[in-house]
Parts: structure tokens; sequence; C-alpha cells
């Protein structure tokens, strides 16, 4: 707790805070492509994600890479504003802080400083502090939150034009590998960055390496991506990953949707995380919520639907349309954050392989789009009676990138199975012009030459580590 001279304890925690030795976290893919050196009106970096999907040691990855460079330390202020020595926390905490920072180290004032601030909503004002030094400082600039205050609508109205939101989400396969000590084969570029289907069959696996990924990807699907529970044993991580899911509820969504509503949000969360690869409507939530004995109405669960995406707990894939009307009859699909999380809250009996595997392709997917135009990435569904369907859609109609078809199955053995997810693809290839697809499974290869072209089923772990 600030004592009765907290300029006192200001200088405490900031000299704790520069005399701090930050380690050296295992390696994250870059998601801030670019760093300026400290100058007046540089854009503000802000990095966004669900909590505990590793933020704060993307920081340190950050900072080491400063210090490799040869900046100096005293140039480099990171302090995380969650220190509940800060409590109760003035209006002022932002500018106490980083003017002590300034009193111990004046040369960095004048020569520029990069300030890594952390968990900087907690802070009051915190937007016109940000903006503010951005602009009359020579700094750089990164900060990172949590909560739906740092969504993108929130970013957009606060900085004008004057920011960049980075997201950062749960490991990727290809971390997941190297975090469990995996060696993984070295990305060569590919001709084509979102299918990457020319570079399927180049990479060569001996069978022990197939046997080793094969058998890390189904753990993926059951541990997830959440740095935090990749060590402990299995009732520990279901544990803690059923608390990260409380943790979004009762921290980013009540504080907004009522703390009276935060049964009903959590049951709502549940229900959107066992239901992770489904197509979901608001209707039919609001359905299922009254069904479960709960007085709603459209509104309501439109706004909290909005908060668990603001969250990042959820992500909606819009079905492909040519329309330039927001109200399309399609109905979106709905994806969990992690496949790891939606197995943790999913019900013992609950059969999900499937929609695990959907779900991991689909955020692989999501990373691989990243700086592409709104819809890059939809669904498609036949328009005709049978109304056949292909999971994934990828493309940019105004880019380099060809659109790519991917469909996505467990299994490939069951003759019904195969027929209907070759027979879908096929259609869409023939409707959309495209000549060849990809069907990504758990263990199944092989490459089918068909009427409309070719179609190559790939196991999902070879295509998570070629993209």
């Amino acid at each position: 707790m600030i004592p009765d001279n907290p300029c006192e304890s200001y200088a405490t925690l900031v000299r704790e805070a520069m005399r701090f030795d930050f380690p050296s976290p295992f390696r994250r893919n870059e998601i801030i492509r670019r760093l300026d050196e400290p100058a007046a009106f540089n854009i503000v970096h802000i990095i966004t994600g669900i909590r505990r999907c590793g933020k704060t040691f993307y920081l340190f990855q950050k900072i080491r890479d400063l210090l490799d460079a040869g900046v100096p330390r005293d140039h480099i202020l990171y302090f995380n504003f969650a220190d509940d020595r800060l409590r109760p926390m003035p209006d002022t905490v932002l500018d106490d802080i980083v003017n002590e920072y300034w009193r111990q180290n004046p040369e960095a004032r004048h020569d520029g400083a990069y300030l890594f601030l952390d968990e900087v909503q907690e802070c009051a004002n915190w937007q016109g502090f940000c903006q503010r030094i951005a602009e009359h400082e020579r700094v750089t600039l990164v900060i990172t939150g949590s909560s739906s205050k740092l969504s993108s609508d929130e970013i957009a109205t606060t900085f004008r034009g004057r920011s960049h939101p980075h997201e950062m989400a749960p490991l990727s396969f290809r971390e997941y590998c190297t975090f469990h000590s995996l060696v993984v084969p070295t990305q060569a570029p590919a001709q084509d960055p979102i299918s990457a289907q020319n570079a399927f069959g180049t990479q060569t696996f001996s069978p022990q390496e197939i046997t080793d990924f094969e058998g890390a990807y189904t753990r993926y699907l059951i541990t997830g991506g959440f740095p935090g529970v990749q060590r402990l044993d299995e009732p520990d991580r279901i544990e803690m990953l059923q608390g990260y899911m409380r943790d979004v509820v009762a921290r980013d969504v009540a504080e907004r949707f009522g703390r009276e509503n935060i049964a009903m949000a959590t049951q709502t969360a549940l229900y959107l995380l066992r239901n992770t690869a489904c197509e979901l409507s608001v209707n039919s939530l609001v359905a299922a919520l009254k069904a479960n004995g709960w007085k709603v109405y459209w509104d309501k669960v439109n706004t909290l639907l909005e908060l668990f995406r603001q969250a990042y707990l959820i992500h909606e894939l819009p079905e492909y349309t040519t329309s330039l009307k927001p109200n399309s009859t399609g109905v979106p699909k709905v994806y969990a954050v992690d496949q790891g999380m939606a197995y943790a809250v999913s019900r013992a009996n609950q059969q999900d392989l499937g929609k695990r595997l959907e779900t991991a392709v689909f955020c692989e997917l999501r990373r691989r789009t990243v700086g592409r135009r709104t819809e890059a990435m939809t669904s498609y569904t036949m328009p005709d009676a049978r109304q056949e369907k292909v999971d994934f859609l990828v493309g940019d109609a105004l880019a380099a990138e060809p659109y790519a078809l991917y469909q996505v199955t467990a299994q490939m053995t069951a003759d019904k199975t195969r027929k209907r997810e070759i027979g879908s693809l096929i259609a869409v290839m023939q409707r959309t012009g495209l000549d060849s697809g990809t069907i990504l499974t758990m263990h199944d290869e092989e490459t089918l030459a068909v009427e409309a072209g070719t179609i190559h089923v790939v196991p999902a772990w070879k295509w998570a580590l070629q993209g």
C-alpha cells in the first residue's frame, strides 16, 4: 500500500524495476514486426490478447533483444501496474512512475527511452497519458492489457490512428514443439503464404519424427497452448485452465456486464467453449440459456457475446458472402481461443476430438491471416438445396494470395465420412473454380485426383509445421 509519502515509495519501486534481471524467456513468434527507435510521435504498440497467453514474457523477449542490440539498460523501463503495492492507486500513478524514472535516469529522457508498461489498463486515464507521452516525449511506448478496455473498438476511439494493436495468442503448434524441446523443421518461404499447398511433400520426416510429432499434436489438442500449464500434471492443468476461464468472466466481462449476472456469464462461457467449432446465432444462445432457466433477452445476450469476443475468449468465423449488407442470413461459427481450454471445461462424456482439431486449425489459420483484410478467412456453404459445406475458405480477391479451401476431419477411414468430406470439397472447388483443396486429418495422408482438380489429404501436424 502507498504510504503517506508516495514519492518515496515510487522511488523504491522504480529503483527495483531498474534493477530487475529480465529472464531469457522461451522465444515466441514475433508479433511486433518493427520497433522504432525512440522519437516523438512514434506509434504506440499495444499488445492485446486473452489473459495468461504470454504477453508479459513477450515484453521480456523484446527487452532482451534491445539489450543484445546494445541499448543501455537505464534507457529501458519495464513496469507492471498490477503490482499490489500500488493500491490504492491514485489517478496520477502513471505520471508519477514515469516522472520518477526520468528523475533517476535524466539522460534517458534526453537520449530516448523504451517504455514497457504492463497491465496499464489498471490505471485511471491511461489512454490520455499514453497518447500524450507518445506525442511529447522521445520514447518508444509498448503497453499490454488483458481486459476488454483494450478492445479494438476502445483502441480505435482512444488513439485516433496513433496506435498499432498486436494480438497475442496461445502457443502455435510449432511453438508448442519448441517449448517441449522437439526440433522442428526450418521454415522455407512458401510461394503462397496462406495455403502453402505447394510445400506439401517437400519436407521429409523419419519414422521416429512422424511418431514424435503425431504424439505431440495429440497432446497439443488436449493440453492447448497456454504457456503456464505446459509443465503441469493433468489434474492441475485442467483446474488451471478452468480458472483462466473464470478469471476472464470475473475480470473482463463482469465489470462491464454487471456482477449480479456473473453466474449467467459463467454458464454462457461454458456453453460457448463446449460448442467450439459449431454454428451459433444469438437466437440459439438465447434459447439455450432459457432452456437452462435463465431469464434473458436478445440484446442482453448479444452484449454478453460481444464482451466474450472483446476478452478474446472466443472468435467468430463468418460465412462467405459477396454482399455488402451486414445482416447476412449466414450463421457464423464460434471457436474457442484454445482447444486445451475447450477440453478442460467440456463434460467428461463429450466426444470432441473433431471439434478440438478444427479449433486448432482455425487458430493456426487466424495466425497466418494476420495483417490481411477483414474476412480473409470464412466458411463456405454451397448455395443449393444440399448446402454442402467447406470449413475454411482463405484468401483475398484483391491480393496476391489465391483462395485456398480447407476441410477438417479427424479420420478419413469411415466410408460415409470420406464420401462427405471429399464430395463437399469437390462441389465447392467446382463452384469457386479452384483446382485444389486440402483435407486436414489426424493421421491420413494421400493425394487424390478428382474431376475438379487435386485434393491433398494431409496430417494436421505436418501442415501446422509447414506454415
